[in-house]
């Protein structure tokens, strides 16, 4: 697996970060192992170490969190950017490594899971050199919440995914997976709901646009797309790394670990976030955290005035 330049980007939740490994660690690896290493009844040494890194990490997102519930406006209308990064920063290191720590067979297929991202993203670099900004553009976790909803919708058909998965559906899915993540990358330009149009940092062009101007082919991103869906099914069917019990929710999870903004891709948010705030897995009744709930899910709303336009497109 292609390794991250340095920690910054494995312990990463923040726009913007074009790592060498085109964001396939992006988040999530330093977080699953923080779980693990918190969760250790007897640590080792490096284990300890571990924890004590991701304490104080947990311990800066409280802190932030608690700070912007204090400094909130009255009648919000909207999250400020800066309530949303922290908002995401506790979802990842607080709440959902919490999650983990309560269930660590299902944080091992979370790191087998993120495994099979770091592994296709690196084949994928291997023959297209210098895209790992491209990549790092929201494309694993486009994937990630493509597949999810996907996955729902063949839950709706036949109620559980062993009947809905097999071997002779596995090519139904990466046909439609893919389309979600062409259409989701063809839509979205990666504003946020706070994103004003007159703004200067304000993005007119979709990630296709430009992923079509850094010459990266639709064709690799697909091949990608299909390789990544097979692994994820195919271990499922195995049964051996990862299970179809929980499948949905670890992807989700998955989804945010990976996302380098959740509140800018709606994809995520609306596939990822949003289920799992339903279920009280982020966002749980903590007084620094609950009343931005409703606020964010009133801010990407407002952002929806015709039928062909979403948040965060």
């Amino acid at each position: 697996m292609i390794k991250c330049s340095g920690s910054g980007c494995r312990h990463a939740v923040g726009i913007g970060c074009a790592c060498e490994c085109g964001g396939g660690n992006h988040g999530a690896k330093a977080r699953i192992a923080w779980a693990r290493a918190l969760a250790e009844a007897e640590p080792s040494e490096a284990d300890s170490q571990l924890a004590g890194v991701a304490e104080e990490a947990r311990k800066k997102a409280r802190a932030a969190t608690a700070e912007a519930q204090s400094s909130l406006p009255r009648n919000p209308r909207r999250p400020r950017r800066s309530d949303a990064t922290r908002f995401f920063e506790a979802a990842r290191t607080v709440e959902i490594v919490d999650w983990m720590m309560s269930h660590p067979g299902e944080t091992e297929q979370l790191g087998w899971l993120a495994d099979q991202v770091g592994s296709v993203c690196e084949n994928l670099l291997k023959t297209n050199t210098g895209q790992h900004r491209r990549l790092a553009d929201h494309f694993w976790c486009d994937v990630v919440a493509a597949l999810v909803r996907v996955l729902d919708e063949m839950i709706d058909r036949v109620d559980a995914l062993p009947e809905a998965i097999t071997l002779a559906t596995i090519p139904e899915v990466k046909e439609r997976t893919w389309e979600r993540v062409e259409k989701s990358r063809g839509e979205s330009s990666g504003n946020a709901p706070t994103a004003r149009p007159t703004s200067r940092s304000y993005q007119t062009d979709t990630r296709r646009d430009r992923d079509l101007a850094a010459e990266l082919a639709e064709a690799a991103l697909r091949k990608a797309v299909e390789e990544l869906v097979g692994l994820i099914l195919n271990g499922a069917i195995e049964g051996v790394h990862v299970t179809f019990d929980g499948l949905s929710v670890k992807l989700r999870l998955l989804g945010i670990l990976l996302c380098p903004d959740p509140y800018a891709h709606a994809a995520v948010w609306d596939d990822c976030v949003v289920p799992l705030l339903k279920i009280g897995i982020v966002a749980r009744a903590r007084s620094y955290i609950s009343a931005y709930r409703d606020m964010f899910g009133v801010a990407w709303q407002s952002m929806v005035p015709t039928a062909t336009s979403r948040p965060g497109e």
